[in-house]
């Protein structure tokens, strides 16, 4: 397993920090006679003052460890800006002395140096990172690792008055809040936290748990010159589970410190030539695929080979097979015969995620035709159910196929309900998500056990829609604990601003440690911050519950305030749990521990 797990961690160590694209810009309002004085001397917005010419460098490092084995990737990045257009800069960059070095990552997956390549960067007057291109020379693997450390060191500068605010954002793992704050004026320092991560992709496929357990860092400008970066450090801290292993800590640091007497020449590259498109988003190379595996038969075998591979290679396997899927549909029916024949159990979730990302009419026709095959396994028809909600476009025809299969209470049933409510964060289509909402509360309403319930509660919080706040927040008060805890978890994958307060009412009221600890979690998950919340947490924070108190204090360390820091330093005081002190140590300084 060891293997696997660490080919499971580079790969998401080359996505965490991704911010591929800032949503909304709204600010907070400053609370406390601290956030007064610094809204005061933060009357007039920072800008980025860039003009044609400039130039800067700066000294940066990364450094990814688990399990003992690490991937750096440091060295000096230059920058020149090369053209202004509405207030947006065209910057040509490169590095120079670059040290990269890869045990973590297995040969397969490993970038090549980037020293000494041109490439693009676009830079708002708010000075983040709107967009990057690349000379054609780079190298995929390579432009997504840059990709990823230049998101590292994104921080939106904030608006004339602002002293905390934040903005949906998107990263490798899926949706998140970056919440920031004025830590300081002169010089103007930010610290960005990540909050409200909703985990997306292929994680769930392989029953692989991911979970971000820290994400901080803190920025300084300098406003006696054009406010370039001056400095930021930074560490995020991840754990990954799959099913039935040990867990798997990841731990990523990164530093930026400017440095202008190491600017470095930058080649010369055309701007037309330079690829555009997001790193993060980038199709799997499947003309690379395609030419290694010349039949299905090939195709097949080597599908085979990397599963039963040591460390298997599922997710490499499930690409190349949709790779080949696609340059010949045809071949859809061949990889349903095996499916339907004597496929080991080991490759079957891998040939239905192969078939989802295909995005082929026919592999959802097949998909389709699965999910009702009784000749087929309860596990095979519900992995074609969560299959077909997430292959292509969602559609009417899916939704009602989906929500029929639902009225069949098994298990390919409950999958069904749960990917028809997948869909709905999905689609654009008002009537489509109006037509599954509708038929996911009437299902409550007529909802005749406690299993079905828990479903159709898990689904709601799928849609990721605030229509199910008031419907969610009325099973928090539910007799049943089980209903309460699931309801929880449900609310905290709808929009934050709506999901908060309802989940604050409850906690005020909960009495079962185990609910009461779902509702901190799910707090915590919807980046909830406020000095009421703080309030309800000093009530939790030394609960004979272990459990609770591991949730209240992880809750009040994102809370960066000096009473949340207070009642954390009490509580270490009093602290008998060696693994909680050392958690609270993690928000709290040494010395003032001491």
């Amino acid at each position: 397993m060891t293997g696997l797990k660490i080919k499971t961690v580079s790969l998401l160590a080359a996505a965490a920090a991704v911010v591929a694209a800032v949503i909304a810009f709204n600010p907070w309002r400053g609370s406390g006679s601290a956030q007064a004085e610094l809204a005061a001397e933060a009357s007039q917005a920072a800008s980025c003052r860039l003009s044609a010419g400039q130039t800067a460098a700066f000294r940066f490092s990364s450094t990814v460890t688990a399990e003992g084995q690490s991937d750096t990737f440091e060295g000096v990045m230059s920058w020149q800006v090369e053209a202004l257009n509405a207030g947006v800069a065209r910057v040509r960059a490169s590095f120079s002395k670059v040290n990269l070095s890869q045990d973590m990552t297995l040969a397969a997956e490993r970038a090549e140096s980037p020293q000494g390549l041109p490439f693009f960067l676009q830079v708002d007057s708010n000075c983040a990172i709107s967009g990057t291109a690349f000379a054609p020379q780079w190298q995929p693997k390579s432009r997504l690792l840059v990709a990823t450390q230049l998101d590292n060191f994104t921080f939106l500068l904030p608006q004339a008055g602002a002293t905390q605010w934040q903005s949906a954002a998107l990263d490798g793992l899926g949706d998140y809040t970056a919440n920031f704050s004025v830590l300081n004026q002169a010089p103007l320092q930010i610290q960005r936290q990540k909050t409200d991560h909703l985990i997306r992709g292929a994680a769930d496929s392989f029953g692989i748990k991911i979970s971000v357990q820290k994400s901080q860092a803190t920025a300084m400008f300098n406003p006696a010159q054009p406010l370039w970066w001056q400095a930021i450090s930074g560490e995020e801290i991840m754990s990954l589970q799959v099913a039935g292993q040990p867990e798997v800590i990841m731990q990523q640091r990164f530093s930026l410190q400017r440095d202008d007497q190491l600017f470095a020449a930058i080649p010369q590259t055309d701007w037309a030539l330079a690829e555009k498109s997001v790193p993060y988003d980038l199709a799997p190379e499947f003309d690379e695929f395609i030419t290694q595996q010349q039949s299905y038969t090939e195709t097949y075998t080597a599908f085979v080979s990397a599963i039963t591979d040591s460390p298997p290679r599922y997710f490499d396997a499930a690409l190349e097979m949709a790779a080949w899927l696609k340059k010949h549909p045809e071949d859809v029916d061949l990889l349903v015969a095996e499916l339907r024949g004597q496929m080991t159990d080991d490759a079957r979730p891998t040939a239905f995620l192969a078939l989802q990302l295909s995005g082929l009419n026919n592999a959802r026709e097949a998909l389709s035709d699965m999910v009702f095959d009784t000749t087929m396994s309860q596990g095979d028809q519900s992995r074609a159910a969560s299959a077909l909600a997430d292959v292509g476009t969602p559609s009417q025809d899916v939704a009602e196929l989906l929500l029929s299969r639902s009225m069949i209470k098994d298990l390919a049933g409950n999958a069904s309900l749960l990917g028809a409510g997948s869909m709905v964060a999905r689609s654009e289509d008002p009537v489509l998500r109006q037509y599954i909402m509708q038929s996911l509360q009437q299902q409550l309403v007529g909802a005749a056990d406690q299993s079905e319930r828990l479903i159709l509660i898990d689904s709601m919080g799928n849609t990721g829609d605030a229509a199910f706040v008031d419907v969610l927040s009325t099973e928090l008060s539910a007799q049943s604990t089980a209903t309460r805890r699931r309801a929880a978890d449900a609310i905290s994958r709808l929009p934050a601003e709506q999901a908060r307060p309802a989940l604050l009412d409850a906690l005020v009221l909960e009495s079962d440690p185990q609910v009461s600890t779902a509702l901190i979690d799910a707090l915590k998950h919807a980046g909830a911050t406020s000095p009421e919340l703080v309030d309800v947490l000093e009530k939790r924070i030394n609960s004979s519950d272990a459990n609770q108190r591991a949730a209240t204090i992880d809750l009040l360390g994102s809370q960066q305030t000096e009473r949340a820091q207070q009642l954390l330093i009490a509580q270490y005081k009093r602290e008998t749990d060696a693994q909680l002190k050392m958690q609270i140590g993690r928000y709290v300084p040494a010395r003032a521990l001491r």
